[in-house]
């Protein structure tokens, strides 16, 4: 297994891929970071949203927004290898299949807790430097310490689910459509419309990990799940697709 994963950060860093998630990622955090801090939106002039200490952990929460580039970057790790008809080498070299796609979701498991750490990190000081110059609530770092933990669990299943998606759904194109479409326009659909349905999804799995809510302060955070039921509800998705997805694969006619 050891040798496998060795294979798979190789991999990895063959391509430029890794490098533009990264920065994809890092770039719509800050957006939304100074979004959040500088731009009041329609409805909220007469507010200091910024006195909240709650809304400053909502804040530096962006970081959790790079889950979106760990989903694709898991999606095309593992759709890629059918999409360069690399499949049938990397299964003739290692013919237990299920120790290939355990190999890769460690691989970007370990990747995504690196990111993570790496992006609750800017983002906190980001989020510390901006409230500097603004009248607002002062900066703590046990809040963004609480936030820390629920980055490092969101992003690393995010990853792992996406490699389970890019076995189930093998065209590369398709999965990355499908993952957006539902992530963007399906869930939040079910969400404003059938609550009851759309608090248990994934993304509101994560907004409640994260501590965000609905996702935004205007939603009710006694609306969705506690932090340990969203753990559990990710948890739960991420697994039954794993599973799902080594026994399609397994059964699947490579050739």
């Amino acid at each position: 297994m050891t040798a496998l994963i060795r294979s798979e950060f190789r991999k990895v860093f063959s391509t430029k891929l890794l490098l533009i998630l990264s920065i994809s990622a890092l770039g719509f955090m800050l957006l939304q970071i100074f979004l959040s801090v500088l731009v009041t939106p329609p409805g909220f002039e007469d507010t200091n949203r910024l006195m909240d200490p709650a809304y400053i952990k909502i804040v530096i929460a962006s970081a959790g927004s790079a889950s979106v580039f760990l989903l694709i970057l898991g999606i095309v790790a593992m759709s890629g290898e059918y999409r360069n008809q690399t499949i049938t080498s990397t299964f003739l070299a290692t013919p237990v299949r299920w120790r290939v796609m355990a190999a890769k979701m460690t691989t970007f498991a370990i990747l995504a807790l690196a990111l993570a750490f790496i992006l609750w990190l800017i983002a906190a000081f980001t989020t510390m430097l901006l409230l500097g110059t603004q009248d607002s609530a002062p900066f703590e770092w046990s809040a963004a310490f609480e936030i820390l933990g629920g980055t490092l669990i969101g992003l690393v299943l995010y990853a792992i689910l996406g490699v389970a998606i890019g076995s189930l759904i093998t065209s590369q194109v398709a999965a990355i459509i499908i993952a957006l479409v539902f992530s963007f326009v399906i869930e939040p659909l079910l969400t404003v419309f059938f609550l009851t349905v759309g608090k248990w999804l994934p993304g509101n799995a994560l907004n409640a990990i994260l501590q965000t809510g609905g996702g935004g302060p205007e939603s009710n955070p006694a609306d969705f799940v506690s932090v340990p039921v969203g753990i559990a509800v990710l948890v739960g998705y991420t697994v039954v697709f794993a599973i799902a997805a080594a026994f399609i694969t397994n059964k699947r006619d490579i050739t």
